[in-house]
């Protein structure tokens, strides 16, 4: 069995706001261990349920945050920014189930820290009408190679959401959010605990209750900006159109014509910043 993790930070053990998760400041340190505390208990829970490779994809900002001397040894680490599918990059259809570890609310929603993709410049993002974010937008990049998510991890919100839209998946609460930068958290130690018992069922309940892969094809997406300028970046995008004032829309028989579309809106809304003059 060949298990792939993708792991962010801002849904990750005992984060609450967003200068935790910022390189250069003085707690995140902290947010490195909580996340490779959280990746090592999710290998754990893999293994011990049979798993012979595990691979995990840092993907939370530059993915420069897991150190890879504290991951457990028998994990492989994929680091580094720019990386073709991004948040899954290393994904294929040779592995048995996905894991999202570290994975937060939409913009849109509450939660803590909750974002798409960018603080800033996305309010919503929706697919077929119906709003998603990372971990549905991540999601279905493992359903076009045939690969369920069968594990995800963050607050009470981002958790309660996943389990409609993918049933039979285990979930772990890491911690209750309060807030967009306020949340209760349990100890470390606690949660990792949950974590690899939470995974370790996922996992050896994967023949007897499978879990299907997430897709919905053909697709439309659409992505509503922050403002005119963004839209205005993101329709530099040939086949893209615009809808309203800020929502760009893009259509696809297949999800990673999608996903590529919506990575580049991503990087060519990133030119205009209106803190800035």
């Amino acid at each position: 069995m060949k298990v792939y993790i993708s792991i962010d930070a801002e849904g990750s053990t005992g984060i609450f706001k967003n200068s935790q998760v910022c390189a250069g400041r003085p707690e995140y340190e902290f947010c490195r261990r909580m996340m490779e505390g959280d990746a090592n208990a999710a290998v754990r829970g893999a293994f011990r349920a049979g798993a012979a490779e595990v691979l995990v994809n840092d993907s939370h900002d530059g993915a420069d945050n897991i150190r890879i001397e504290n991951l457990d040894p028998r994990a492989r680490l994929i680091s580094g920014s720019v990386k073709p599918l991004s948040m899954m990059e290393g994904i294929d259809s040779d592995f048995n189930a996905v894991l999202l570890l570290g994975y937060h609310s939409r913009k849109s929603e509450r939660g803590t820290i909750a974002h798409t993709y960018s603080y800033s410049r996305i309010f919503e993002a929706r697919i077929n009408g119906k709003p998603v974010g990372e971990a549905e937008i991540n999601g279905f990049v493992a359903g076009s190679f045939g690969v369920p998510v069968v594990f995800l991890s963050g607050d009470q919100y981002v958790t309660e959401n996943i389990r409609a839209v993918i049933p039979g998946i285990k979930t772990v609460a890491v911690k209750k959010s309060l807030g967009l930068a306020a949340a209760e958290c349990a100890h470390p130690s606690i949660v990792w605990e949950q974590i690899e018992a939470a995974v370790y069922d996922a996992l050896s309940g994967l023949k007897t209750s499978p879990v299907k892969p997430l897709t919905d094809a053909p697709y439309t997406l659409e992505v509503q900006f922050a403002s005119t300028a963004h839209a205005t970046l993101a329709l530099r995008l040939p086949g893209s159109c615009l809808q309203g004032a800020t929502t760009v829309c893009y259509k696809a028989e297949d999800y990673m014509t999608i996903y590529n579309a919506f990575l580049c809106m991503n990087a060519l809304t990133a030119a205009f910043d209106d803190d800035k003059d």
